[in-house]
């Protein structure tokens, strides 16, 4: 290997902590955040003070009060521990279920494999967006519907993804010496083959959590997500577009909010797509 070559391959290492270092910093104060929101928010974030509406950042309210009167810092505060839960619910269980269908589509084959890609190809014909839209309007508002419509639609892309990776090790000499000493399927599906397939599901599921916030936040923006008055942050940009003008904190605070955690979740993401790339 040449010193060039040895200088890229190291830049390139360096690169991929540097994201994840800063992606799991953005992301783990989020976290943290979200678990101590109940102690550190400053005030009770539905508590409603009509007199003092509108009132722009001052001592008393570090990102001062909505139209009606609540304090914004505390809304965002409770906010992180109901986005976050909720993303992470409408992303694990795909993951879970597209997992669980891409290792039986690859593993065993058959007629199973086949019924598992004919259903994937039926639901990618159709726009995801417009999919998932069409099937919470359906069920109605609230957090239920997300998780049914996100779970509904977003599994094709894990199943798809975990199939292609356990028909490629199924064919390992590992896996064939673990069928010839008499193991039986869920072990060897178990100690030797989700081991060694779950990296890029991984790595997708991060990305795939930057898509949930995102989203979760645009489902309620329109009214169909998580409902008023919780203060979830796509609700709260939502019920502040009237006062844009006269209180532009109450739109641009929640917005930083969702911007800053979608940038964490797609650096920490990044980061493990380069460190998997290499290997």
């Amino acid at each position: 290997m040449t010193a060039v070559a040895v200088s890229q391959s190291r830049a390139r290492r360096d690169g991929s902590r540097t994201k994840i270092t800063v992606g799991l910093s953005i992301t783990g104060l989020y976290v943290l955040v979200a678990l101590l929101a109940p102690w550190l928010r400053p005030a009770d974030p539905l508590a409603q003070d009509v007199a003092n509406a509108l009132a722009p950042p001052s001592g008393g309210h570090w990102l001062g009060t909505d139209e009606l009167g609540r304090d914004v810092l505390s809304r965002i505060l409770t906010g992180a521990s109901i986005d976050l839960p909720i993303a992470l619910a409408v992303t694990l269980l795909p993951c879970l279920l597209g997992t669980a269908l891409g290792v039986v589509a690859g593993y065993f084959g058959g007629w199973a494999d086949a019924v598992v890609m004919r259903v994937s190809d039926l639901l990618q014909a159709f726009p995801m967006y417009i999919l998932m839209i069409v099937l919470v309007f359906g069920l109605g508002p609230g957090t239920s519907s997300l998780l049914i419509s996100f779970t509904a639609v977003g599994w094709v892309v894990y199943a798809r993804l975990v199939r292609g990776e356990v028909a490629r090790v199924r064919s390992a000499e590992y896996v064939a010496a673990a069928v010839t000493g008499g193991l039986r399927a869920p072990r060897i599906i178990a100690l030797h083959v989700l081991p060694n397939t779950l990296r890029q599901t991984f790595v997708y599921l991060t990305s795939d959590l930057v898509f949930a916030v995102t989203a979760l936040a645009a489902f309620s923006f329109l009214g169909f997500g998580v409902q008023q008055p919780t203060p979830e942050w796509g609700a709260m940009i939502a019920a502040a577009q009237p006062y844009l003008d006269a209180a532009p904190w109450l739109t641009v605070v929640p917005g930083l909010v969702i911007a800053v955690l979608a940038f964490g979740l797609a650096l920490l993401g990044d980061g493990l797509q380069d460190g998997t790339g290499r290997r």
